[in-house]
């Protein structure tokens, strides 16, 4: 009988503990409106940074071309466990956005100071294809062959 107790003691208090790490972890994401997809050159680009970390205060966005050259930095509030930072990237390649959550606990990284957690997304940019180009040179083939097959002689 005292071992049956001993070992539901031992299973509830694991149990409980578990419970408990689960409650105390937080999550960070970064993504954006073009996440795994082609972007093309000078649309708006939204990146959206998420936690439910109540200690973070702010997110500083680096957006970075494809070469790897720094375009952007933007310090943005935390408001409801969200912050955005929206741009216009001018040049092919892929981009890199780095989102910093910056909290009170004194973390140092990047030399930025108070940064609690560093995530990351990417997008890649292409030229704008000349979609209207191709329909409409497909519409008129289409057309063609259409007149063609009806020009047709009988037999």
């Amino acid at each position: 009988m005292r071992k049956v107790l001993l070992i539901s003691a031992v299973t509830l208090l694991v149990m409980f503990g578990a419970v408990m790490l689960v409650q105390g972890v937080s999550n960070y994401s970064v993504t954006s409106n073009y996440h795994g997809v082609d972007t093309p050159v000078g649309a708006n680009v939204i990146v959206t940074a998420t936690t439910s970390d109540p200690t973070i205060t702010q997110v500083t966005f680096i957006w970075r071309n494809g070469n790897g050259d720094l375009k952007f930095t933007d310090v943005v509030a935390i408001s409801g466990g969200t912050a955005q930072s929206t741009h216009q990237p001018d040049s092919i390649g892929d981009w890199g956005v780095q989102a910093l959550f910056q909290g009170p606990d004194g973390k140092t990284k990047e030399g930025i100071l108070l940064v609690v957690a560093i995530r990351a997304t990417s997008f890649n940019v292409i030229p704008e294809l000349p979609l209207l180009g191709t329909a409409g040179a497909s519409i008129a083939m289409v057309t063609g062959l259409a007149y063609k097959m009806k020009r047709k002689p009988q037999k």
